[in-house]
């Protein structure tokens, strides 16, 4: 068995892999990865927030904003504003369903046969195990960067 640092590191690959597939797949499609991003975190009918999507899928709340206003400007996305907050939650337009529609099935189909092939040598909890080890992993971090903010603070090295 290896030992858990060279399977960390196994994982660290593997995100980084799977990444670059969905930068790929975005440059290939003629969008920037973080279109794609936005797109396919509204292509599940719901609304969001930008800090939703900031938060969920961390991407930089200036780089998320300049891709929220490039799909307003084609008509993709449409800001309603939210009652008592200075939110405003963000819904795909009839136009953006249906070029989002056309961007994600592809890739979903990907994701499908992906999946469907990793199902047959790992176990069906594949994916709650990795969200699991994203929630620790962010867990750890937090931890530590609490300490580091502590140590900052009280001016020990």
């Amino acid at each position: 068995m290896e030992d858990k640092n060279e399977q960390i590191r196994k994982i660290m690959i593997s995100i980084n892999r799977i990444d670059g597939v969905y930068y790929q797949w975005a440059r290939w499609i003629g969008l920037k990865d973080n279109m794609l991003s936005l797109l396919y975190a509204l292509s599940d009918g719901k609304p969001y927030t930008q800090k939703q999507i900031c938060d969920e899928w961390l991407i930089p709340k200036t780089t998320i904003n300049t891709v929220i206003k490039e799909c307003v400007v084609n008509g993709y996305v449409v800001l309603h504003h939210e009652p008592h907050t200075r939110e405003k939650l963000i819904r795909l337009t009839d136009k953006g369903k249906e070029f989002t529609d056309g961007i994600i099935r592809s890739v979903r189909l990907a994701e499908m046969e992906a999946f469907d092939e990793t199902l047959k040598k790992y176990p069906v909890e594949l994916a709650e195990i990795f969200a699991e080890f994203a929630d620790q992993l962010k867990t750890a971090y937090e931890h530590y960067h609490n300490q580091s903010d502590a140590v900052a603070k009280n001016g020990e090295t």
